[in-house]
């Protein structure tokens, strides 16, 4: 049944995005025979609905018995610290927008990552299908002064699944999976140009990978690195004319991200669970500089994601069956890990419950877990200036409650806004406060 106070909200939003629209010069809709760029601010914001919602945080959703260093808030176990991070009555959730998926050839798609970086006033969400069918897009979020987010352009594939996105001050680039018959193989990344934060057709370029799907970009200055799974490899691509300045071949290379306090660039692997750590920048003979290769528990579900963030030199890795693993990156050793939540209890079948995609930001992190939704944790100190082989102490405060989450497939925590891709469910914004 449709929330009347939801329909009541709807109706403003039309007349403020009709009074603010931007009289500056901006790009209009484009086509080609595969890409349709709708920029018409009034039809976007048809998809978007504003909200001011509280969100819960439940302690009792599904966690497992034995949580990484769970304990009751109020009385610290003994040889911890007593400070484990704020406690669950000193975060803030309010959930402030949500943005249905858009429909492409008549099919609705689900969202399966977003991007979003510190200092920066957009975020942009891509959009894939499951099964046969290849068809996605990606959407381009402005974050207002008041922090609302406001859809400003919106990118339909007519041929390709978009599994990742990442973007620099004037391009976005998307992981494809094509269908394009033409292509010697269907992973593919691509890249538009960004102008006034609307896509334009302008300098649409494309750089063709091996394997299946590209599966994750990662920019970093003039370089954007990405990945191709089962059979692909990790390359680095040279941003001025998307040539392939290096490659290294990697089985099942699943997330790509950059560690830029300490030059390297650090790749998630599956089947089994790696992190491949590679000097950033160096492409000797058109190869990558592999340093180190580290194991780690899980990642064992073919086909599926497996991001990873770096923060303070350590590797936040979504594992799976084996919830989040923690992994220093000078040494490889574990130091710390946030079991998935118990599928029993949340009467789920275990096949729908993994951990997909971590992020983190300070001392707070947030997980999702697929049909389990997302799980609110904090650290005894911050992640970024916590020592890279210290034992990471985090506790799991809960599950974040919604009305209506779909099966969320990633995550991203940047400057106070929790962006949530929560596929069928498109992309939900939650505004993070903490009271210290």
């Amino acid at each position: 049944m449709t929330d009347p106070r939801r329909v009541f909200l709807l109706v403003p939003i039309t007349f403020l995005v009709a009074g603010c629209y931007d009289q500056a010069f901006v790009p209009g809709d484009e086509a080609t025979d595969r890409i349709e760029i709708t920029n018409d601010e009034f039809e976007l914001e048809q998809r978007v609905l504003l909200l001011d919602e509280e969100i819960a945080i439940d302690p009792d959703a599904g966690l497992p018995a034995f949580a990484s260093f769970r304990h009751d808030e109020s009385q610290p176990l003994d040889g911890l610290p007593a400070r484990m991070g704020p406690r669950r009555d000193q975060i803030t959730l309010r959930l402030r927008g949500e943005a249905a998926p858009p429909v492409v050839d008549g099919q609705i798609t689900q969202a399966t990552s977003v991007a979003a970086a510190r200092g920066k006033d957009k975020a942009i969400v891509s959009y894939g299908m499951i099964g046969s069918a290849a068809l996605g897009g990606v959407d381009l979020f402005k974050i207002e002064r008041n922090g609302r987010p406001k859809l400003k352009s919106s990118a339909s594939f007519l041929d390709a699944d978009v599994l990742a996105v990442s973007f620099d001050d004037n391009y976005a680039y998307t992981a494809q999976a094509s269908s394009d018959p033409a292509r010697p193989a269907p992973a593919v990344v691509g890249r538009f140009l960004t102008r006034g934060h609307k896509f334009t057709l302008d300098g649409l370029e494309h750089v063709q990978l091996g394997s299946f799907a590209a599966t994750s970009t990662a920019h970093t200055g003039s370089i954007v690195y990405a990945t191709s799974g089962n059979d692909g490899s990790v390359y680095a691509i040279d941003q001025s004319d998307l040539s392939i300045l290096g490659e290294f071949a990697l089985d099942d290379a699943r997330w790509v991200a950059h560690d830029k306090d300490n030059g390297r660039i650090a790749v998630a692997q599956g089947t089994p669970g790696r992190i491949s750590v590679f000097a950033e920048g160096m492409f000797q003979g058109g190869s990558l500089s592999l340093l180190n290769t580290f194991a780690f528990p899980g990642a064992d579900v073919a086909s599926s994601k497996s991001t990873v963030e770096v923060l303070g030199g350590k590797a936040f890795v979504a594992a799976g069956p084996e919830g989040v693993q923690v992994v220093c990156l000078n040494n490889g050793q574990i130091v710390g890990s946030v079991p998935r939540p118990d599928p029993a209890s949340l009467g789920l079948d275990p096949s729908v419950v993994v951990t997909n995609a971590v992020t983190v930001q300070d001392d707070l992190m947030f997980i999702s877990n697929g049909e389990a939704g997302v799980y609110v944790a904090v650290g005894a100190e911050s992640f970024e200036t916590s020592d890279c082989d210290e034992p990471q102490m985090i506790t799991v405060l809960g599950q974040m409650q919604f009305d209506d989450l779909e099966s969320v497939n990633h995550v991203v925590y940047k400057d106070n806004q929790l962006w949530i891709a929560a596929g069928l469910g498109g992309i939900k914004i939650v505004d993070v406060r903490v009271r210290r």
